[in-house]
């Protein structure tokens, strides 16, 4: 085993040795789909609008804004010059919250709804130089974990006859599936082996629909399960330390 370990590092050290490590990290925004979430907010807000067009309620909620764009972060490394091999992580955050009171009668009926999902993605990462130092295309591949963490507090009158009820409580739904993404950076030297950047990118992850415990999600209540779909682009700024080997 020490004889066959010796002679992979004597086969990969000329090329390692003498080739580049690359570290970048950066920030970036992404627009995603979450087409099933999306229509359980659309039916969050229809309710809204249905009590407070009554006559005999006052005080206001805030509409849901729609899970679209959300907010990340990532750290990659790769090794080689011209085409390079490495790893990378990505974290995504979005996030939807309304909060408020319905006065009725007298009697004050407050309600609250959050929701927020987080991603998270390990991949192994292949970039090609297409100009050395300033543009370059990548492609990766690997797992991703997504959490949604829900909270509603929507408790009305039961005669009130609102064409849609929220489910009450906490939950954090749990899924995981294979993603993948193509992007392209492009950098700006400022120093020996510091650079700044831009850097796009579109990445699939439709990771199915998440559970807890045994409990799928199913928020609209229509027994199909809304699926998390983490599908869409990406835009982002970064910043890249580059060391001979």
């Amino acid at each position: 085993m020490v004889k066959k370990t010796a002679l992979v590092v004597l086969l990969l050290s000329p090329w390692v040795l003498g080739a580049t490590l690359t570290v970048d990290s950066g920030a970036h925004l992404s627009l995603v789909s979450l087409t099933d979430l999306n229509e359980f907010v659309s039916l969050v807000n229809q309710t809204i609008v249905f009590v407070e067009s009554q006559p005999n309620v006052e005080g206001a909620v805030p509409p849901l804004a729609l899970l679209r764009n959300g907010v990340g972060l990532a750290l990659g490394e790769v090794v080689g010059d011209g085409i390079a091999f490495g790893a990378r992580a990505a974290l995504g955050s979005w996030e939807s919250a309304t909060e408020g009171t319905w006065t009725s009668e007298g009697v004050e009926y407050p309600v609250s709804l959050s929701l927020r999902v987080e991603l998270l993605a390990v991949e192994g990462q292949l970039r090609f130089a297409v100009v050395p130092g300033l543009l370059s295309l990548g492609m990766a591949v690997g797992w991703g974990m997504a959490n949604l963490d829900y909270s509603c507090s929507f408790a009305l009158p039961t005669d009130w006859a609102i064409p849609f009820q929220p489910p009450p409580g906490k939950t954090v739904f749990r899924a995981a599936g294979p993603v993948g993404e193509v992007s392209a950076q492009v950098s700006l030297p400022v120093a020996s082996g510091l650079s700044f950047g831009v850097e796009a990118g579109f990445r699939l992850a439709d990771l199915g629909v998440p559970k807890a415990g045994d409990t799928p999600l199913d928020l609209d209540g229509d027994s199909e399960g809304e699926k998390l779909e983490l599908t869409g682009l990406w835009l982002g700024i970064c910043v890249k330390l580059a060391f001979a080997l």
